[in-house]
């Protein structure tokens, strides 16, 4: 294989040779992609005075645009990424590439249009969605696609675009600005996406590590100053009427969070505090429920509600964008992007965490408080402060916010929730297939309300609400809403869905260990722990465009139950096979499909011959009623003869002290053997060995060293 420098020389000089010609021609790009694997065609470069007359660019072979005046520059930046640089006199500048009218288009947005995780047929703007099926606000975005084809472009710019994937075989953006950057870039090697999504987000941001408590359970309601049981009379004791809950059902949980309302202002925001009436003693109360072992955040947003102190301040220093007015908008947005707006801003927030709250649900951010044409330069502004805010006080990762409107490189400040799903297996279905493409534009870590916000009386459904339980235990965060007519362990809702409740609760703290290492990737990688199949099965056409089934990581293949009824057929990526996770009896091969009724209590998962999964329990948080309460590990292998090395590398920050810890796994058939390998783990640990005589248990030295198993008998048939 050639350098891909040398291959981009030579296809300059045929460009250059192209454009000498007596008969101009549109300014477009070719190159070879890896192995053969066909050519990258940009086919175009486009600009106009608006977005709907831009025409192919005419340039010379000197990067002279002909036609519009301007230059374009390109240049390999390493053997992956090539560069395009395009200064023009239009206002609106873009380009254009094609490929072979079958193939897929992915990325851009987070809202599955049509619950798919693919493009195709889809034209819209660079902005957050209002009303949607499904889910409305779902509304992480980033200026990026990839291509079945085999390769990604990101358009690296803040200004307001559109794109355009209408056209069979044809992908193109448009962008409000005369000056464009944009980076077309190839895999490392055929088919290997993930490195296409490690190089974007090298140009662009990664998600920076959260702390343990961000994964969950987290437990919320809109409506804890008025959904009162019993003898609750406010808020804080609302609170502690579902601590009590949690704690004598024994359901696991890791933080709370106040929605609004909780505040005096307008709408409860905008005075900077907490309610008297509903919160008498607030500084107390989260104290309290730190001690219980919950973490605290509160709603946030850029919105000023009329005669706050937000609002007041904002007139008196002309803040708000021109027309934008606390009569007309209900809270229009602060300009931050003026210095003195954005430092008042930071320091009103100061009040929060000196009195011990330690993250924000950030709001809004696309319902018209603000010109629709800043959105994606306001956003990350108001993202930026609420993180400088927390850092200042709680240092990094030490504290979690998580927005719903976010852009690109965003996701370095603040984690994603999809907005306000619906309540029905429509919501879920849909929240499904957006988390699958969170992760394709690496805002890894996601979570959606579990149960669904946009609920009509009696819902959720216990079926629905249920389903919902296991996928929420399966995603990176789990968070769930509940309160007025919808809090398990209140009517309508029966014991059994309290049960499910717990064990869903349990088995994604068991997880923690996985799902925090897998985090630890996608903040050196890029690549999410919610991951496309063609992500992990990049070899198997059938999975490019499957909307309800997605790798957990590395190790899991997991297929959510979406409809009533509790049926679906699975179909098992044609990459190996795969070990049913819970009864650990039934093998699938990869490639072949099965039809799978279950109860409410369980879930459709999968895990892959070879596969190493650290689970345990790492994180106390609310579990008081577990004495004497240690860390520990259980590392469990799933040793394949098909596989004959494997690898994890596990992380638990400080315990593991700040640095991945290697786990080896080797197989040999021949004498019957696997050989695992582990660096220290920090905690106490116990492997676990799954083969056809059951579960072999060895116990692991805190130091590290090496464990073989003789005379075992993998569950997986040999190929």
């Amino acid at each position: 294989m050639r350098p891909f420098s040398k291959i981009l020389i030579s296809i300059l000089h045929l460009s250059s040779f192209a454009l000498a010609s007596s008969t101009p021609k549109p300014f477009s790009l070719t190159f070879s992609n890896l192995n053969g694997d066909g050519n990258i065609q940009n086919s175009a470069i486009l600009a106009g005075s608006t977005n709907t007359t831009a025409q192919p660019v005419f340039a010379s072979s000197s990067g002279t645009i002909a036609n519009h005046g301007g230059q374009i520059h390109w240049h390999s930046i390493n053997p992956q990424v090539v560069q395009v640089t395009v200064d023009s006199t239009s206002a609106f500048t873009g380009a254009q590439f094609t490929v072979a009218s079958s193939d897929l288009f992915f990325g851009v947005w987070e809202y599955p249009w049509s619950d798919q995780i693919t493009n195709n047929g889809i034209k819209y703007q660079l902005l957050g969605l209002g009303t949607k099926t499904g889910v409305n606000w779902s509304n992480a975005r980033a200026p990026f696609f990839i291509t079945s084809s085999g390769y990604g472009v990101y358009a690296d710019t803040d200004k307001m675009g559109s794109f355009d994937f209408t056209v069979p075989g044809q992908a193109q953006f448009m962008f409000n600005t005369s000056s464009l950057t944009y980076y077309i870039i190839k895999p490392q090697s055929k088919g290997d996406y993930k490195s296409i999504i490690q190089e974007y987000t090298a140009i662009s941001s990664r998600i920076e590590m959260p702390p343990d408590s961000s994964y969950g359970p987290t437990f919320w309601s809109d409506d804890f100053e008025e959904d009162f049981h019993g003898s609750v009379k406010n808020a804080q004791e609302n609170y502690y009427d579902v601590v009590n809950h949690l704690y004598f059902n024994q359901i696991r949980a890791t933080s709370f969070f106040a929605d609004r309302p909780y505040g005096t202002g307008n709408t409860s925001w905008g005075n900077f505090d907490f309610d008297p009436k509903y919160y008498p003693t607030p500084k107390e109360f989260i104290a309290n429920l730190s001690a219980f072992g919950f973490d605290f955040q509160v709603w946030a947003a850029n919105r000023a509600f009329l005669n706050t102190e937000l609002y007041n301040a904002s007139v008196a220093n002309n803040w708000f964008f021109p027309g934008y007015n606390g009569e007309a908008f209900l809270g229009p947005a602060l300009n931050l992007s003026i210095p003195a707006a954005y430092n008042y801003f930071l320091e009103k927030m100061s009040y929060f965490t000196s009195i011990g709250v330690k993250g924000y649900k950030i709001d809004r951010g696309e319902e018209s408080e603000m010109p629709f044409y800043v959105q994606n330069i306001e956003q990350p502004l108001i993202e930026q402060l609420l993180y400088d805010n927390m850092k200042s006080t709680w240092g990094v990762s030490n504290f979690y916010n998580f927005a719903r409107s976010a852009f690109d490189r965003s996701r370095s400040r603040t984690g994603i929730w999809n907005g306000d799903s619906h309540a029905d297996f429509t919501g879920l279905a849909y929240s499904v297939a957006s988390g699958i493409r969170a992760g394709i534009i690496a805002f890894s870590q996601w979570g959606v309300d579990c149960g669904g916000y946009i609920r009509t009386s009696g819902e959720p459904l216990e079926e629905v609400w249920a389903r919902w339980m296991h996928f929420s235990a399966w995603s990176p965060v789990y968070e769930i809403r509940v309160g007025t007519g919808a809090t398990p362990w209140y009517d309508p809702y029966t014991s059994r869905l309290v049960s499910i409740l717990n064990e869903t609760a349990a088995m994604h703290n068991a997880l923690m260990p996985y799902i925090k290492s897998h985090t630890w990737e996608a903040a050196q990688t890029g690549v999410p722990v919610i991951r496309a199949l063609f992500l992990e099965y990049p070899a198997d056409e059938k999975v490019y465009a499957t909307t309800d089934a997605y790798a957990f990581g590395s190790a899991f293949f997991v297929a959510p139950i979406v409809n009533a009824g509790g049926t679906r057929q699975v179909y098992f990526p044609n990459g190996g096979q795969f070990l049913e996770y819970f009864n650990k009896t039934d093998v699938y091969v990869g490639g072949s499909s099965t039809n799978v009724s279950l109860e409410l209590e369980y879930v459709p998962v999968y895990v892959r011959e070879g596969a190493i999964v650290p689970t345990g329990d790492i994180l106390q948080g609310n579990a008081k009623w577990v004495n004497n309460w240690q860390p520990w590990l259980e590392i469990e292998v799933f040793p394949s003869w098909n596989v004959p090395s494997s690898t994890f590398e596990y992380f638990d920050g400080e315990r593991t002290k700040n640095k991945g810890v290697p786990i080896e796994m080797t197989t040999n058939r021949r004498d019957s053997s696997v050989t695992v390998t582990y660096g220290a783990l920090g905690v106490p640990a116990t492997l676990s060995v799954y083969g056809k005589d059951g579960i072999k248990k060895v116990t692991l030295n805190a130091k590290g060293g090496r464990i073989t198993i003789h005379s075992f008998d993998s569950v997986f048939n040999a190929n």
